[in-house]
């Protein structure tokens, strides 16, 4: 029998876009920038639990910040790499860490735009422990942005999870400051750690479930469209199963209008959580994601995990024009923060963000787009204007009214994103998105420059290929095999074959280049036919391959049994039916292999006499058993009398051994020369054999003695 690694085909092959950043098969796949994961959608993503990790992370040098005092980690020794296209100007990103053994390690987010040979730092968090979090607002939508998460340790799994959203003002601990909601959009808040300038605002609802104010953020807005009011709560650390922070909040309807935090009157009150002293199985229900849902069942749920409490309370009906507020607080006092997502019929009263484009010539990159504000408010005036017109755009950001006059630089799918602020520092943002057509035909000059790199072994698939743009307008993408355009440089785990890449430069502009990955030719490596040989007795095998070369190493596995273990012969003299492995290796550490059975044929003779005489000193005269070469030893050899008496013993006989055998007499084999011979009559004897196959078997029959 023989097997050879199996042939590969010359082909194009759509590659699931996974990367490595060096051709070092050591490490992750996305060591560094140039091999970053992209994540398609941001919009609530999160990894697979511990499915990205930094094992075998090399250093990363000359990032923008190395060696400063940013807050943050300065070496980047331990760092895996992510890309990402926002489509919403605010970013919050968690990751959960899970390091080796006995091993505790605090992680770091870091956070870049530009392209991986100029990147410009962005942002960045320091975890206290093995979990970090950051929250970046104000990216430009439509914008390619990189995100490395780091580590004090080389040996860290990890959860990422990542989330995309329109972001409120920053949070106010105190009603009277409290951030104006104008429409329902969800958002997401890093932190809670003050109580505010007022840490007594809720010191008038004594008889309430919630009588103090800890870790706070206030909201509030106005009723716009009567109906009902939901929302869902969830704490930064939640995970399924787990325990979370403990998120309580209280509802107040605000009766003079947004400004009446003093009348305030609690609607909704919800502080229910852990159970202390008690196994988290018991009182799990009241952990996690809180908030306002139909089957809450109850208006208000007090401390602790009473029976019936779901931490959830029951929706309110909004009525037009009527003012409310929110306190939500970590009980936990993590300093973690929550999301919120809302639900209901009722709507939220604010501004209507709104523009109209109009085109020059077309709405194609390098041409004239003029942007006209049509966005109105129906109750207090609009105070402020702040546009960001999204990746490519000059100018990127600008503040007022308008018109204004944009011109891309690159051609795609273009999110324009507006937000109005009104009086009341009421905020809301519309995001439009705008194809711009590519303007190639003013830029032909796109050119492309790949260097393989071939596989080191038949069938391996650790080809690779970098990517440079050459001429054209930087910045590239590239695509292999159809893929999608990414900005990764470099195309990892190939295996042998013929593969397109297509670059692409942000004027449309696209070429492709055929590039061959070549493999050395296989090693064939076969044995001869299996073999039957007799237990103990010998046979041969016998292997040959090809390509031969200098260096080649060739190996039997097991040794059992073989005359060598580096020759192409060997003589075999099996312990049972085994199967060798005939092993080739090269100096390129490639190998091939193949295998041969040597089947034993269980025979086991054994020769014993029926009678011995004693005196007489002839062949006669001691009880031996007679071993063929398939026994190893005779491990006991005991003899009775009738009445089962043990008169005669001898231990591990080593086969055909003259003097371990029974010459009739009392004893123990080599301490018998001064015992009595035994009375002429029969006796029983058993004795226990291993067999150089391993197996043990216990043998019995009677023999006679005649003196």
């Amino acid at each position: 029998m023989h097997r050879i690694y199996p042939l590969a085909m010359k082909y194009t092959l759509l590659i699931c876009t996974l990367f490595l950043a060096q051709h070092v098969w050591a490490q992750p796949a996305n060591d560094d920038c140039a091999g970053a994961i992209n994540i398609p959608s941001i919009d609530e993503y999160c990894s697979g639990v511990l499915e990205f990790n930094n094992i075998g992370a090399t250093a990363d040098t000359g990032l923008p910040e190395s060696g400063t005092a940013v807050g943050c980690f300065n070496d980047h020794a331990n760092g895996v790499w992510f890309s990402f296209t926002p489509q919403e100007p605010a970013v919050v990103f968690d990751v959960f860490a899970e390091p080796g053994a006995n091993m505790i390690a605090r992680t770091n987010l870091n956070v870049y735009t530009g392209n991986c040979n100029n990147l410009t730092f962005i942002s960045c968090s320091r975890g206290t422990g093995p979990d970090d979090e950051l929250l970046i607002s104000g990216l430009t939508v439509g914008q390619t942005y990189y995100l490395m998460v780091e580590s004090e340790l080389a040996d860290v799994s990890f959860t990422l999870c990542i989330n995309e959203f329109v972001a409120p003002k920053a949070p106010e601990s105190d009603c009277p400051d409290a951030v104006v909601l104008c429409d329902k959009s969800p958002f997401q808040v890093v932190s809670l750690f003050t109580n505010g300038d007022n840490p007594n605002e809720l010191d008038d609802f004594d008889s309430e479930c919630l009588s103090s104010e800890f870790n706070s953020s206030w909201y509030s807005w106005t009723c716009d469209i009567s109906g009902t009011l939901e929302f869902t709560l969830t704490p930064n650390n939640f995970r399924p199963g787990e325990e979370s922070d403990d998120i309580d909040f209280a509802l107040f309807e605000l009766p003079g209008g947004l400004d009446d935090c003093a009348n305030k009157q609690m609607v909704r009150c919800m502080a229910s959580g852990e159970n202390v002293g008690s196994a988290f199985e018991t009182w799990q229900v009241c952990n996690g994601p809180t908030g306002l849902a139909p089957n809450g069942g109850d208006i208000r749920e007090e401390a602790g995990c009473q029976n019936g409490n779901n931490n959830f309370v029951d929706p309110i009906m909004m009525e037009t024009g009527k003012s409310y507020a929110l306190v939500v607080m970590n009980f936990s006092n993590t300093g973690l923060g929550f999301s919120i997502e809302f639900g209901g019929t009722g709507t939220f009263l604010g501004p209507t963000p709104d523009f109209d484009l109009f085109a020059i010539e077309a709405f194609e990159c390098d041409k004239r787009i003029d942007i006209t504000n049509s966005s109105t408010s129906d109750t207090d005036p609009i105070v402020n204007y702040e546009w960001n017109f999204g990746n490519g755009a000059a100018p990127q950001t600008i503040s007022g009214e308008g018109p204004h006059e944009v011109i891309y630089e690159s051609f795609g799918t273009k999110s324009i994103v507006l937000t109005v602020e009104t009086s009341r520092g009421c905020t809301v943002t519309k995001i439009l998105d705008v194809e711009i057509a590519e303007c190639c035909d003013d830029f032909p000059t796109l050119d492309l420059s790949t260097i393989p790199a071939d596989v080191d072994c038949f069938g391996d698939t650790n080809g690779a290929i970098q990517a440079t743009g050459i001429m054209g307008s930087p910045d590239y993408l590239f695509s292999i095999a159809g893929g999608p355009f990414l900005p990764n440089t470099t195309f990892n785990e190939l295996p042998a074959g013929i593969y397109d890449i297509t670059i692409q430069d942000i004027k449309g502009c696209e070429t492709t280049q055929e590039v061959v990955i070549s493999e050395p030719p296989p090693i064939i490596s076969e044995t001869g036919p299996d073999i039957t040989v007799d237990l103990g007795f010998n046979g041969q095998i016998s292997a040959d391959y090809s390509p031969m070369k200098p260096g080649d190493i060739i190996t039997w596995t097991p040794p059992d049994g073989l005359s060598c273990t580096d020759c192409f012969d060997p003589v075999v003299t099996p312990p049972g039916t085994t199967t060798y492995t005939f092993t080739v290796t090269d100096i390129n550490g490639c190998t091939s292999e193949a295998s041969v059975t040597v089947e034993a044929n269980i025979i086991r003779p054994l020769y014993f006499p029926n009678v011995i005489t004693p005196t007489t000193q002839d062949l006669n005269s001691v009880f031996n058993i007679g071993a063929g070469r398939q026994v190893e030893i005779i491990e006991e050899l005991c003899v009775f009398d009738r009445w089962g008496n043990i008169i005669f013993t001898c231990r591990d006989i080593e086969p055909n051994d003259p003097d371990g055998g029974w010459d009739g007499r009392v004893g123990v084999c080599g301490d018998n020369s001064f015992s009595n011979f035994v009375d002429n009559g029969v006796y029983v004897w058993t004795a226990k054999i291993r067999f150089i196959d391993g197996v043990v078997l216990t043998y019995a029959d009677d023999v006679t003695v005649l003196k």
